[in-house]
């Protein structure tokens, strides 16, 4: 008898973690339909998707081309820059070295002396971010905006208020290399990419450029129509920006839809050996409220009514329901890594055209996931 009940115990196991069980296969066709008609009433060249349930990734595809004028198509090992979603991946990492004792992000930096990493991570240092992309996309190098923030004057006390600031998150990496004596790369790749089993994810411009399957990105413009008739909205293909990529805690990683999956399927808890649910929850948590989403989300009040930064991480309440994510936008690239912890559903997508695209794909996929009423979001 205790042979038969292991026997029926495993048999059980084996089907509960078949992706081909899982209920929400009947919205994928849907989904995809979805994709593929928005992605032409866009104009978006290509993407990448990828969901995650209950620890198995139940979906994984490529769709459209690389380049405009090209026929090499975007495939589940396509690289993508990545903008911000780097900075989900950095507070991983750091959730990592604080569970292993080798970072305090309580206590005061040496880069900047009054406020600490939990500052830096959930954007309250009180330095104003207003100017620091455009020195950065001028290239101004790191050391540089490094001591220009020394000097800068404060806007608020340390802890208080949210100011996006992509200059300031990536002192991350310069306070990583301090305390344990190692270049930010390498860091990541013993403690995060080598143990995320994440082989085709690069936090250097040298790694993006070593990959011959990666995007170009894409710009949309508007030029003004003969005779007063609408503006014609045109898509032309641009070199990849390397500024961000010296800023790579913040902005600067790239990565495939395949390894975009495996990290969300482990800060979803699905390998606890690797990083628990409890190490990641601090960061996961509401810290600071949120006025630019709360803007940017204000026609959507039947769904979203509440929004703050973690650290490192977004955070909403979407139809009563904690929603965990980050998007990533850069010249000619949109992306966003998006989950409901309570549901165990996650998304990955990764455009290779500046548009809102990925997100409102987002919103309308939880909908469906959450059976809420018809809403259409792509518009």
């Amino acid at each position: 008898m205790r042979i038969i009940f292991l026997l029926l115990t495993l048999i059980t196991s084996v089907c509960a973690s078949d992706p081909q069980s899982d209920p929400l296969l009947h919205i994928l066709p849907r989904f995809e339909d979805l994709i593929h008609q928005s992605m032409n009433q866009k104009k978006i060249p290509g993407m990448a998707v990828a969901i995650v349930s209950k620890g198995q990734v139940i979906f994984m595809k490529g769709f459209g081309v690389r380049a405009l004028g090209t026929n090499a198509p975007v495939n589940t090992k396509t690289l993508f820059q990545l903008g911000s979603v780097s900075k989900v991946i950095t507070a991983t990492l750091v959730a990592i070295l604080k569970r292993d004792q080798h970072l305090n992000i309580d206590q005061f930096t040496k880069v900047l002396p009054d406020v600490t990493l939990k500052h830096i991570l959930s954007h309250t240092t009180g330095i104003p971010s207003a100017g620091f992309n455009n020195r950065i996309e001028r290239g101004d190098s790191p050391l540089e905006i490094q001591e220009m923030l020394k000097n800068v004057e404060r806007q608020d006390v340390p802890g208080e208020k949210f100011a996006y600031h992509n200059a300031v998150y990536n002192l991350t990496k310069i306070i990583i290399e301090q305390e344990i004596g190692h270049p930010f790369e390498v860091v990541l790749q013993e403690k995060l990419f080598g143990p995320f089993q994440m082989r085709q994810t690069f936090s250097t411009w040298q790694g993006f450029l070593s990959q011959e399957n990666r995007i170009s990105p894409h710009v949309f413009s508007k030029a003004k129509g003969k005779k007063k008739k609408a503006a014609i909205k045109t898509i032309t293909r641009v070199s990849p920006r390397k500024e961000y990529m010296d800023f790579p805690a913040a902005a600067g990683m790239s990565s495939t839809i395949e390894d975009m999956a495996l990290f969300l399927n482990v800060v979803m808890g699905a390998r606890p050996e690797v990083i628990s649910s409890d190490d990641l929850k601090d960061f996961m948590q509401p810290v600071v409220h949120t006025p630019d989403q709360w803007r940017r989300t204000s026609k959507h009040r039947d769904r979203i009514t509440e929004t703050y930064y973690g650290l490192g991480w977004r955070y909403m309440t979407f139809a009563n329901n904690p929603l965990i994510f980050h998007g990533g936008w850069i010249r000619g690239i949109s992306t966003i890594v998006a989950f409901l912890p309570n549901q165990q559903v996650g998304i990955v997508i990764l455009q290779n055209a500046e548009s809102g695209l990925p997100a409102q794909l987002t919103m309308q996929f939880f909908d469906w996931v959450l059976g809420l009423h018809s809403k259409k979001w792509i518009k």
